[in-house]
């Protein structure tokens, strides 16, 4: 049964979050060297968490300038995606934010991937609450991909067994 959805997300909407999901995979993909961050993967980890949060802004920015939300089947179906929704921004805040949380831990700086600047701590807590912050920062990851999974799984599933062309609306 295909019923074709009213809109489709602005472009900057599109635009910002093709370019998070690159990011996220980058870092997902460079996730294992990040403990050298003088490392070329490394370096492309934190560059890749630091532009996450430089584009969080623009995102929610463009997402409520749009003010238009998708109408679904059901009370369960608009509930759960908005709360996927929710978390996923969440997620794109808080992680980067424990990455850079457990280097300032240790009070060291954190150098800005391409360019001469560092990231200076703003207070220092120790090794044990780095070693949290690296636990928590894992954790809270692994959660995120899971959720990515999550959201990923429902649009395949509106797109191919509901046929209700829910991908072209961000594509």
């Amino acid at each position: 049964m295909a019923m074709p959805l009213p809109f489709r997300y602005p472009r900057p909407v599109r635009w910002i979050h093709w370019l998070s999901v690159v990011l996220v995979i980058i870092a997902y993909a460079t996730a294992e060297s990040a403990e050298d961050p003088r490392s070329s993967g490394g370096q492309w980890h934190i560059l890749a968490g630091l532009a996450l949060l430089l584009v969080f802004v623009p995102r929610l920015l463009a997402r409520f300038a749009a003010n238009r939300a998708p109408v679904l089947t059901s009370p369960f179906a608009t509930w759960s995606a908005r709360l996927v929704q929710v978390a996923l921004l969440l997620f794109l805040v808080v992680q980067p934010l424990l990455g850079v949380l457990m280097v300032w831990a240790e009070g060291e700086v954190l150098p800005v991937p391409l360019t001469g600047w560092q990231l200076r701590p703003l207070f220092v807590l120790g090794e044990a609450w780095s070693e949290t912050l690296e636990d928590l920062h894992e954790t809270v990851g692994n959660v995120f991909y899971a959720v990515i999974a999550l959201h990923s799984l429902a649009a395949l599933w509106h797109q191919f067994v509901r046929r209700d062309d829910v991908l072209r609306r961000m594509w």
